[in-house]
């Protein structure tokens, strides 16, 4: 079973959800990080959801943050697997996101940063 995803979000401006947009986290933050971005952004994309999960995974250099799978610079495979790894629970939580706002893949953007 996938992890459950979840995270700040900013409505549509306009009330009427047309697009959705998904910030993805660097290793060690969270998903509030970004949602200033978004805020920012509204005003580009009123039809546009905003949401910022939180990485599923406590961060292990940074107690505070979240990392979508864990690092350790050793391994040089070892971003492919992590990415490989938290696929499955990203596509379960964007197809929930998707489902809830009534909308399909074409209107989703991500945005990711660091490890996002």
């Amino acid at each position: 079973m996938t992890a459950l995803l979840n995270g700040p979000r900013l409505p549509a401006r306009s009330g009427a959800t047309k697009q959705l947009v998904v910030f993805l986290h660097g290793y060690g933050a969270d998903g509030n990080d970004l949602l200033d971005i978004a805020r920012q952004w509204q005003a580009l994309l009123p039809d546009a959801a905003f949401v910022a999960p939180h990485a599923p995974e406590p961060c292990g250099m940074s107690p505070m943050g979240k990392q979508w799978f864990g690092l350790t610079m050793r391994d040089p495979t070892e971003r492919w697997r992590g990415v490989v790894k938290a696929r499955p629970t990203l596509d379960a939580f964007l197809d929930a996101e998707l489902a809830k706002l009534g909308i399909d893949e074409s209107r989703l953007a991500l945005v990711g940063f660091s490890q996002g």
